[in-house]
């Protein structure tokens, strides 16, 4: 089973508050690895972050800034949940972000941004949750100055979702697989999105980029599986099965003898 634009809706308004530590600062981490591999940002980039969440782009090259005594560059931040959008507002009046601007936007249709605007467009996980990934690619490329670049990152191995799966299992041996838009951890797919954005097959390179989930402290490990990020794997339980949840969390985990959990990125980069 796998969400529908309803659910995913729902789901990223909803979830906005808790989304850094349900999900362990993975995506955190994969975006600053994106980040390396981009030209550099300095005062005079125009970035947008797109489906920026709460701002873990945003905040990673805000740091990365300070790190480097650069002043910060201007930031458009959009992604289509208020709830996001509300909790990075909160960031940016509580930390004066002169140069950061928020706004709900559906990346399938940047239409409120002129052409040639931005020198980096950055989606981080976000492209599999557009409505239109192909609109949303086009929208990309055409807000991109002339030899600018876009990056977007999309899972190859989400291995939260495989353990997640044995969990079901547990619960409900023979129930259907979970999955979020499995389509797109086929490397083809990104690229094939890119290029029907409008990006030259030439201008794109596919990175794979790796880390591991830690899972050395137990407890915090479960209270993450616990967390409402999972909600939407629990559709095919009964109320009965749900309230078994944590115990098989716990089985499923124990049996892993301390093993992290393997998250594998695709990792698009075209110039236009």
């Amino acid at each position: 089973m796998q969400p529908t634009q309803e659910e995913w809706n729902t789901f990223y308004n909803e979830f906005a508050q808790k989304y850094i530590n349900q999900s362990a600062g993975v995506t955190k981490a994969l975006g600053d690895q994106l980040l390396s591999l981009l030209p550099p940002i300095t005062s005079t980039s125009i970035i947008h972050d797109n489906a920026c969440g709460p701002g873990i782009i945003t905040s990673s090259i805000l740091a990365h800034c300070t790190r480097a005594s650069v002043d910060p560059p201007t930031i458009y931040a959009t992604d289509f949940a208020q709830g996001m959008i509300d909790t990075l507002q909160t960031t940016i009046d509580t930390h004066n972000l002169k140069t950061v601007t928020a706004q709900i936007m559906d990346g399938s249709d940047l239409s409120p941004f002129s052409d040639s605007k931005f020198t980096h467009s950055i989606t981080n996980f976000g492209i599999f949750a557009f409505p239109d990934a192909i609109a949303a690619t086009k929208h990309i490329h055409r807000t991109l100055k002339p030899g600018g670049v876009a990056a977007i990152s999309t899972w190859k191995y989400p291995g939260n979702q495989p353990f997640v799966n044995q969990v079901l299992q547990e619960l409900a041996p023979g129930i259907e697989e979970w999955s979020m838009k499995k389509e797109w951890t086929d490397k083809a797919r990104l690229r094939n999105a890119l290029e029907e954005g409008g990006f030259a097959e030439e201008n794109i390179e596919i990175f794979e980029r790796a880390m591991l989930w830690s899972i050395d402290d137990f407890e915090k490990t479960v209270e993450r599986f616990n967390g409402s990020f999972w909600d939407q794997a629990k559709g095919g339980l009964t109320d009965s099965q749900k309230e078994g949840w944590e115990d098989a969390v716990r089985k499923v985990l124990k049996g892993r003898n301390g093993r992290g959990i393997d998250m594998i990125a695709w990792v698009g980069v075209a110039r236009k």
